[in-house]
């Protein structure tokens, strides 16, 4: 007998526990949320975001984006910055404080990219990260 498999259960319930657990220790070592982490990570990779970009590349809306573009500022975590290509709009840019926190969560990631990694062969992660790319693939508007 064929064991059921409930795979958007399980993906939900694993997904649920490793941003729990990953916030639990950005907040812990960083002092900073795993949002606001990921965040800082996206406007330093794209050298600053406009405030709809950002919301894009965190798959939040925009009045989520706001309240965290103003709890980040007033953590000195980043600045507003005029957009040099529309004088009504600014430009979201990580400081150098942001920077710190970016430089250690890459650490804390990298350790928790090992533990999920622990157990498994290389043969079998490329397994899981192509699943895990096709689901992206199919469910994704991009």
């Amino acid at each position: 007998m064929t064991k059921k498999r409930r795979l958007i259960y399980q993906i939900n319930v694993a997904r649920h526990a490793m941003m729990k657990y990953l916030d639990a220790g950005s907040r812990e070592t960083l002092g900073v949320s795993a949002t606001q982490l990921t965040a800082l990570m996206a406007l330093r990779e794209n050298g600053g975001l406009l405030m709809s970009e950002l919301a894009e590349v965190l798959m939040l809306d925009k009045s989520a984006v706001t309240g965290l573009a103003k709890r980040m500022i007033a953590n000195e975590l980043i600045v507003r910055v005029p957009s040099e290509n529309d004088a009504r709009a600014s430009l979201l840019k990580v400081t150098a404080k942001g920077n710190e926190k970016i430089e250690l969560g890459l650490k804390l990631l990298k350790g928790v990219n090992k533990q999920i990694s622990e157990g498994f062969t290389e043969d079998e992660l490329v397994i899981v990260s192509r699943f895990l790319e096709h689901l992206r693939s199919t469910f994704s508007n991009d």
